[in-house]
């Protein structure tokens, strides 16, 4: 058996992070740390996008920043303003190396790849984790991995193909971020695109959808983006694809049934994903800098998760989704119509205070909301 004073398993978007956050604050200085990951390598497989509402350290990762975004639906278009709070995309290849880099100067941080985890636990003295070939002893473990969360058939997913696409010739690609065009086959569940202008001839399209299935076959993403490219965006020649990724974002929380006092969860494993949209970044860095202070000022460390408010909301909110289903692009774009842009990133950022959420609940259907809303 290995002992660590800490272990992070997964080396992901929060794992990383903490791991990079108590390493500029000193706290590896006298004690070790082991970040166990089943990836062999480090290669550029996710973008990160938000609304830049609360201040973290990778700014240096940034792919590309926006004043403007927009929301498409059939021939209608919504172009907010966000100047005051710009969208912004982190390059996960740039955030991995500057961890990375970070990680190495120091010889009390141990990078494990290539290691599946099978079992975490505790006892009286001690945390464990257990792998097929090696067990791992140590004071506290900070947990990002899925891999033995379990989940029901009924549950919904937000999941999606996205690639980054270069054209030969000239294209008159959109000029901000596309965060949802609902110009495409709805199918009886929510299906959208949601697209990142990169440079004169080259884009980042993500095919998304909201379905009770985990994913589909990777040949249907890859039909609705070539129809895309063709109908919406009006190419029909040859193209060529630097980069893709393809993911499932769980629309609900995990039920964590034990309770540990030595096994920490983070990231979407700790519950920090908002339901309704996915988004997870900003909430990941405010998570990790809070235990930074814990650990700092030896504090009990508790796990973070989106506030019971939103949870709340997000509940109602997927109520309806599941009775509208198809139809739910309409509410979507309403929510976008409706509202300052102001009120609408607040809200989709954990950030609105209730005023800001009652007029963004007034935007929308009443009957049907009102309806789940006291069938809660």
């Amino acid at each position: 058996m290995k002992k660590f004073n800490y272990i992070i398993v997964g080396a992901g978007c929060s794992g990383l992070s903490l791991a990079y956050e108590m390493n500029v604050k000193n706290l590896f200085n006298d004690k070790t740390c082991a970040i166990i990951d089943k990836r062999k390598e480090f290669n550029r497989d996710k973008i990160w996008s938000y609304w830049n509402i609360y201040e973290h350290s990778f700014y240096d990762c940034l792919i590309n920043k926006w004043d403007k975004f927009c929301v498409k639906k059939n021939q209608n278009e919504i172009i907010l303003d966000c100047e005051n709070f710009q969208y912004q995309s982190i390059d996960s290849q740039k955030f991995y190396k500057k961890i990375l880099d970070n990680l190495n100067s120091n010889k009390n941080i141990k990078l494990i790849l290539n290691k599946s985890v099978d079992k975490i636990y505790e006892n009286k003295d001690e945390a464990i984790v257990q792998c097929s070939d090696e067990i791992f002893r140590t004071d506290i473990i900070f947990n990002s991995s899925l891999d033995n969360k379990t989940t029901k058939e009924s549950e919904l997913f937000q999941h999606f193909y996205g690639c980054e696409v270069v054209f030969d010739e000239n294209v008159n690609l959109p000029e901000y971020p596309i965060i949802m065009d609902f110009n495409c086959n709805q199918d009886s569940w929510v299906h959208f695109f949601y697209t990142l202008p990169m440079g004169k001839n080259k884009i980042f399209i993500e095919n998304t959808w909201i379905s009770n299935e985990k994913s589909f076959a990777f040949e249907r993403y890859i039909a609705e983006i070539n129809y895309y490219i063709q109908n919406n965006l009006n190419y029909k020649k040859k193209y060529k694809t630097n980069y893709s990724e393809i993911g499932s974002i769980p629309m609900f929380h995990f039920k964590n049934n034990m309770k540990y006092k030595k096994i920490i969860n983070i990231g979407t494993a700790g519950n920090l994903t908002r339901k309704s949209t996915g988004y997870t970044f900003l909430n990941i860095q405010k998570s990790v800098k809070q235990i930074v202070i814990n650990i700092s000022k030896k504090q009990s460390i508790k796990e973070s998760s989106v506030s019971l408010k939103y949870n709340y909301l997000d509940n109602i909110f997927i109520k309806v989704l599941l009775e509208k289903k198809g139809s739910m692009y309409e509410v979507f774009f309403d929510l976008f119509k409706k509202n300052k842009t102001k009120d609408i990133v607040k809200f989709l950022s954990n950030t609105s205070n209730w005023f800001e959420d009652l007029r963004i609940i007034l935007s929308m259907p009443k009957l049907i909301f009102i309806k789940k809303l006291l069938n809660l």
